[in-house]
């Protein structure tokens, strides 16, 4: 029978002996170390999740002008002029000294009509004074003569026309109230242009013919609004201006010439004060609303 041959030392077997007795020893150190580690206990805790912002920020429409006559915004949501502060010079009859006059009563009705614009999301700006002693031809055409007109606004180029000629003569002549009601009618037709009322209007005009009694009677409604508006601004300066000159100015509008029927574009003068006497008794856009009046109150 045949017996195994007994092994030599082997020098890659102590090598490997060798070996696993440190590889012994330094896991006994780790597994030390281990327990001996400092537990924090507890458990890791997701934040709360914030979604990024999608807030969007919406800009205020841009103040534009509505052409639209009974149910315009100006009409349907009474608004009341701000009492503004006047300081109007002292009244005189020579041309510099009207010119002043006027000129300061446009500042005055600015001031007051502004906020009124603004609120209703209309635009506003100035509009020109032209106080020259006559009239001349402007853009909207031949100046009306003086048995028409002493003085009238332009709504192409936004100007007040305040002849101090006629006015002196053929106007107000020395008493500032009838300066004052007429420059705040004049500055009524300016507010119908900037709120889109006047372009309203003046298409009803076109479509029906200037001189036809639908024509006329719709100009009889701007009319007789712009008086309205007037009396809206004199009742809300007349702590500035002084109530008598307010009154004064207010009760004018019911001494205005009476026109032939066929050219009856003014209304009535019972109607002219009396819708001055709506504004200024009111103090509000909506009792300026003409243009849902009967016929008869505008005629």
């Amino acid at each position: 029978m045949h017996t195994p041959e007994e092994p030599k030392n082997n020098p890659m077997v102590l090598v490997g002996v060798f070996a696993l007795i440190v590889a012994s020893v330094l896991g006994l150190g780790l597994v030390n170390q281990w327990d001996n580690a400092r537990k924090i206990p507890g458990r890791a805790l997701a934040g709360p999740y914030t979604p990024p912002s999608t807030t969007t920020t919406t800009e205020a429409p841009r103040p534009r002008a509505v052409h639209r006559l009974g149910d315009h915004p100006l009409l349907t949501s009474p608004v009341k002029l701000t009492a503004a502060g006047c300081a109007l010079p002292e009244f005189g009859l020579s041309d510099a000294e009207l010119s002043a006059y006027y000129t300061a009563g446009v500042a005055c009705l600015d001031e007051a009509w502004k906020p009124a614009l603004t609120q209703t999301n209309l635009p506003f700006e100035p509009p020109v004074l032209d106080a020259s002693p006559d009239l001349k031809e402007g853009p909207c055409g031949a100046a009306p003569a003086e048995s028409e007109a002493v003085a009238y606004y332009c709504s192409r180029n936004r100007t007040i026309y305040m002849p101090t000629s006629r006015l002196r003569d053929n106007g107000g002549g020395e008493r500032p109230g009838m300066h004052l009601a007429t420059l705040a009618h004049e500055y009524g037709h300016h507010v119908q242009a900037l709120s889109g009322l006047l372009r309203a209007a003046d298409s009803k005009i076109s479509a029906a013919g200037e001189d036809t009694p639908a024509g006329l009677e719709m100009s009889r409604r701007i009319e007789l609004q712009a008086n309205c508006f007037a009396g809206m601004f004199l009742t809300a300066t007349s702590a500035s201006i002084g109530g008598d000159l307010a009154r004064e100015a207010a009760d004018d509008f019911q001494y205005a010439v009476e026109e032939p029927p066929e050219k009856n574009a003014h209304g009535s003068p019972q109607n002219q004060g009396t819708w001055a006497s709506y504004g200024f008794d009111s103090g509000t856009t909506t009792s300026c609303n003409t243009y849902t009046a009967s016929a008869d109150a505008v005629a």
